[in-house]
């Protein structure tokens, strides 16, 4: 089922950028175990270093977005034609495909802001460290080296990579990034149904709920706003939320 399709692109997306966090772990434990630990230019370098890992990361996700949301676009299509009974040939339209691509540049410019933010996160959790170690150093008397040996051994905080969202949620950035796919991957689907509905001539689409017993399942949507019927954008972020398991389609009588 489609549902399953786009939790395992979006389980594979927190995979792949995890994979990027764990990265920057690394070049955070090798900072704190180098014979440059505190020196001026050493934050400098780490960030720089973790920028390009990113640039790679990013490069890979541009192929995955295009493939990815490309393949979802298509099946909702051909499921679609398929419920309209139509003999037009499965491929997507160009206004289909410049939809994708504005999709395809949103999904990019999220994953962007957010390795801003973690590379943020972490230039600031090493200054803080170089911070604790040095004074830790000075009032006590002891050795730098002997301080950050202290440090490492004593400090419990881990560098958790992190979101806020506007009630000041906290989530992890790899499931931050799952919700993004996912949330966009679900848009993608349901926005191909209503341009091949709309291109068809139907006014109308219906939610089809996995859970035949689901409130929303069976809801009748709009395809235009001068109708009494709600639109899509008026239902989007309640009924087609990160991790529903509802879809537009055709409409069909006694869903």
């Amino acid at each position: 089922m489609i549902f399953d399709q786009l939790s395992g692109y979006a389980d594979s997306a927190a995979v792949r950028y995890g994979m990027l966090t764990d990265s920057w772990r690394s070049l955070f434990q090798n900072a704190l175990n180098s014979s440059r630990f505190g020196a001026p230019a050493q934050a400098s370098d780490v960030v720089r270093e973790a920028y390009q890992i990113a640039e790679s990361f990013l490069d890979e996700e541009r192929e995955h977005a295009e493939r990815v949301t490309t393949s979802v676009a298509l099946e909702a299509l051909q499921t679609t034609l398929a419920e309209l009974e139509s003999s037009d040939a499965t491929k997507l339209t160009d206004a289909a495909l410049q939809h994708l691509q504005a999709t395809q540049s949103y999904i990019i410019d999220e994953l962007v802001a957010q390795i801003h933010r973690d590379i943020a996160l972490l230039r600031q959790t090493l200054q803080r460290a170089v911070l604790e170690v040095s004074v830790s150093a000075k009032s006590r008397g002891i050795s730098q080296r002997t301080a950050l040996i202290e440090y490492m051994i004593g400090n419990k905080a881990e560098l958790d990579f992190v979101f806020h969202d506007r009630h000041a949620r906290k989530w992890a950035s790899k499931k931050f990034v799952r919700g993004m796919w996912r949330h966009t991957l679900l848009a993608v689907y349901n926005e191909v149904v209503m341009l091949t509905l709309a291109d068809h001539g139907v006014t109308r689409a219906q939610v089809h709920h996995q859970d035949a017993s689901a409130q929303a399942h069976g809801m009748m949507i709009a395809l235009s706003s001068n109708a009494d019927l709600p639109t899509y954008s008026e239902i989007r972020n309640e009924i087609f939320h990160p991790n529903a398991n509802a879809v537009l389609a055709r409409e069909i009588a006694d869903v």
